[in-house]
């Protein structure tokens, strides 16, 4: 650990391919990403150091201007922020662990580390380049009238320093987002706090052109579909994409040739709703 903390490793990290990434954050769900992509990938080799750890690194020490390192930031959002600001100087590939806001004090905050940071930056929507949201959006694409979706997502558990909402809702709104980027200047959002603040419910209506809810947040059992129009359920867990796995996809995006700096585009819905709710 000694080593670690001199900054031995992260400095020896860039200097190789692209094929290495390091992820900061030393929970639960950073050991998975690891996992995801060691089966995923035969050629990519994870490195991970805890956030507390890596904000105590001596800033010569944590690498050199370089675009051949991806980093993948999994915390809460207060240290994401931290840990921005102290890499900001380097030109990586990073992903940013939802949820990277929870209000409107952390969103202004992001966004202004955003405009100023020399990485190129994806916030993690893990179902973007899945196979099954190409079907869903291919769906969706292929009718001219009014669309009527209805989105659930979420489960039981729950984690001590975030409402489970915000656990959750990112999963969607960049996908919602993407479905009304044509559209912008014509959406209204709604939202109801359900079950003691743990469950939103949110509607967003874009002219005649969509009529969206989305459910997110505490739920008894685990749920995550989507209803088209009243008559098509699509399982995001469903048996005919038991090969799509989101968190790999989204990581091959940003290792490849298509990945472009596009945050605030990525994120302008999940933006505008932390803003109405906040207000």
């Amino acid at each position: 650990m000694q080593d670690f903390l001199n900054g031995q490793k992260i400095t020896i990290q860039v200097k190789y391919s692209i094929n290495h990434l390091l992820v900061i954050g030393s929970g639960p769900w950073s050991q998975k990403i690891k996992s995801v992509l060691n089966t995923n990938h035969n050629h990519i080799e994870v490195t991970s150091v805890g956030a507390r750890d890596f904000l105590l690194l001596d800033s010569t020490n944590i690498g050199v201007n370089t675009k051949e390192q991806i980093i993948w930031i999994a915390t809460t959002p207060t240290v994401q922020l931290e840990v921005l600001n102290k890499i900001e100087f380097l030109q990586n590939r990073v992903i940013i662990e939802k949820p990277f806001a929870t209000n409107s004090k952390e969103l202004e905050s992001f966004i202004q580390i955003s405009n100023m940071s020399q990485n190129t930056m994806y916030l993690s929507e893990p179902w973007r380049y899945s196979k099954i949201w190409m079907f869903i959006k291919n769906k969706i694409g292929e009718q001219n009238s009014l669309q009527n979706i209805l989105i659930y997502r979420g489960g039981p558990k729950t984690r001590s320093y975030i409402n489970p909402v915000w656990d959750w809702i990112q999963h969607d709104l960049g996908l919602v987002g993407e479905l009304l980027k044509e559209h912008q200047d014509t959406v209204q959002i709604e939202f109801e706090w359900l079950n003691e603040g743990k469950t939103l419910k949110l509607k967003i209506i874009s002219g005649n052109k969509f009529n969206i809810e989305i459910n997110v947040g505490y739920f008894p059992e685990r749920v995550e579909f989507w209803k088209i129009n009243d008559t098509e359920i699509v399982d995001f867990n469903d048996n005919q994409f038991i090969n799509d796995q989101p968190l790999y996809t989204m990581y091959e995006y940003v290792e490849s040739d298509r990945f472009t700096n596009d945050v605030i585009k990525q994120s302008w819905l999940t933006n505008e709703v932390i803003r109405v709710i906040a207000s």
